[in-house]
């Protein structure tokens, strides 16, 4: 008996989208980039359950008639190439006539389209693959797109969606990163009946960074600019005194398409090298163009990634981009930037923690004097500070290494999870509020849970715009972070709030762990020799003085018997 067998056409139709589409957020790719092709000058989205149930898409392109519209759900149907010789010099975002075959094939969609300069419109629906006959509709001209209940003849795949909250932020993230490479085109973002997003077509990259990140955000970005024998590249990157917790917004763009490429990544993290803390990362929107011919877009079936003719070449001229960008004189704050910074702080913070800022902001790390007195904790004696960065101590045993950031980050975690354990933790209210600036995928996320939130000693306020205002905090942390600012540690909540639809114990415990990283003393903070005595002896008389929350060592021993050896006394 044989054997191999010729699958079922249907069940190829199947296996076939699922390479392209996986979850609402590719079905939104896919149907936005048919509108930037059809050179819509606005595009508006309407999502039902993060698209599970319903994704709309209208714009005012160049639509299609009758023909056209019989023939766009059908496998390999394109207007964008024709012959062999156009994969070599793709100027369109789409190009493989599978997106919308794809989509039809596992959802209800509906189509109508009217083609520019014309007053007849129709309408197609599909159904799972199945397609009926165009019937007249109408509209302006424009198409618009209606999928509805994806997945429905695969619930297989559909169990694996996440929930409608979680597929909002992936589909809120597809549609912020084509926003921030077309401006020219309005954009407009519901969900249900609200509207999270409108940004309205400008002239700039720095205009768009202003509707989705903020106006604070885009002035604190910097241009850059190279071309060398046809390839150019252009954009926007930050100072290193602005960055994020991840990679999200790195956008990289090849003749307008957003991709991802570990060269280019490479690249940019290593024109910050030195700049910025590990685990720290850039904004950086940057743009490369070069001929079509020099690129290959057609190597994944969801066009993430290029080849390029000469990869070497591209590096280089993004990599003088960078570093003419980051040695300019934009990059060195200026005393005038210290003084704005500080009225800033006042706003935001109060006097009492601006005075202790302004002081951070000017202190000269230096050695500690010889006649400063230290306290002698049980057997343990604090000798001094190494790099600003370990505590060297002298123990029962030898020599011991404390990481001062990971013991202060175990000291201040304990102290919120006892409060926690205890019901409340405490929450000291800011006599100012302190603003907090979003891009509206994340402030969609916040906004959601901000009441959550107030659980672990966060309240925050929103105000609108992706802006919200920082009312209360831990009462543990607020000094501390005021070191550093509030702006980051919001994000990373942000991030971890992701991860999960309910705040779970584990989330939890997440949460207060990154609390306590955000607000703890910092590698390269100068302690006073008394503060680096009171620092370990709070942390020895914790239950557990050896790893952070994360599982970090925060002590290393040197035993003096391995001291004697080396030095050759054993």
């Amino acid at each position: 008996m044989m054997k191999i067998k010729s699958l079922d056409k249907a069940l190829r139709r199947k296996i076939a989208a699922g390479e392209v589409i996986e979850r609402p957020s590719s079905v939104l790719k896919e149907l936005l980039e048919n509108s930037l092709d059809a050179k819509s000058e606005t595009i508006s989205v309407s999502l039902v359950d993060g698209g599970i149930s319903a994704i709309v898409i209208s714009d005012d392109g160049e639509g299609m008639d009758r023909g056209d519209l019989e023939l766009c759900t059908r496998r390999y149907t394109t207007s964008k190439i024709e012959t062999e010789a156009d994969l070599n010099a793709i100027e369109t975002l789409g190009f493989r006539g599978e997106a919308l075959a794809s989509i039809a094939e596992v959802s209800r969609m509906q189509v109508t389209s009217c083609p520019r300069g014309d007053r007849e419109a129709h309408e197609l629906v599909v159904v799972g693959g199945e397609e009926q006959e165009p019937i007249p509709a109408a509209r302006a001209p424009g198409t618009t797109v209606k999928v509805r209940d994806l997945f429905f003849n695969l619930p297989a795949r559909r169990r694996f969606l996440k929930s409608a909250r979680s597929e909002s932020f992936h589909a809120n993230r597809v549609l912020q990163r084509l926003a921030l490479t077309k401006p020219g085109v309005g954009w407009s973002l519901k969900h249900g009946q609200r509207t999270v997003l409108t940004a309205p077509a400008v002239k700039t990259l720095t205009d768009r960074v202003a509707q989705i990140y903020g106006a604070k955000t885009a002035r604190r970005l910097i241009a850059i600019e190279a071309e060398q024998d046809g390839i150019a590249v252009s954009g926007l990157i930050s100072r290193p005194d602005l960055k994020r917790g991840n990679r999200r917004d790195q956008i990289l763009c090849v003749n307008g398409r957003p991709i991802e490429d570990r060269g280019l990544s490479y690249i940019l993290a290593s024109a910050y090298k030195g700049m910025l803390r590990p685990g720290t990362f850039p904004i950086a929107l940057i743009q490369i163009n070069l001929p079509s011919e020099w690129v290959d877009a057609n190597i994944h079936p969801r066009k993430r990634e290029v080849r390029f003719a000469d990869a070497k070449a591209v590096q280089a001229v993004m990599s003088r981009a960078l570093q003419t960008a980051l040695s300019s004189q934009y990059v060195v704050p200026s005393m005038a930037g210290v003084r704005s910074s500080a009225r800033e702080q006042e706003a935001s913070y109060g006097a009492a923690p601006l005075k202790f800022a302004l002081r951070r902001r000017l202190e000269v790390s230096h050695v500690a004097r010889e006649e400063e007195k230290t306290n002698v904790h049980g057997d343990r004696r604090v000798i001094g500070q190494l790099q600003n960065t370990y505590l060297l101590v002298e123990g029962p045993d030898g020599l011991e290494i404390f990481d001062q950031h990971i013991a202060h980050e175990r000291i201040l975690y304990e102290g919120l999870k006892e409060q926690w354990e205890h019901g409340e933790i405490s929450r000291q209210q800011f006599l100012l509020p302190v603003r907090i600036e979003l891009p509206f995928e994340q402030a969609e996320r916040l906004a959601g849970d901000k009441e959550k939130l107030q659980r672990v000693g966060i309240v925050l306020e929103e105000f609108g715009g992706g802006t919200f205002l920082l009312r209360e905090y831990p009462s543990a942390l607020t000094e501390g972070q005021s070191r550093y600012g509030f702006q980051r540690p919001i994000e990373q909540i942000v991030d971890l709030l992701a991860e999960g639809d309910e705040l779970k114990e584990k989330l939890f415990d997440h949460l207060l762990a990154t609390l306590a990283c955000s607000a703890a003393i910092k590698a390269g903070d100068h302690l006073p020799l008394e503060q680096q005595q009171g620092l370990v002896e709070r942390l020895m008389n914790l239950d557990n003085p050896y790893t952070c929350p994360h599982g970090r060592p925060i002590i290393f021993s040197i035993p003096r018997a391995e001291l004697d050896r080396k030095f050759k006394r054993a």
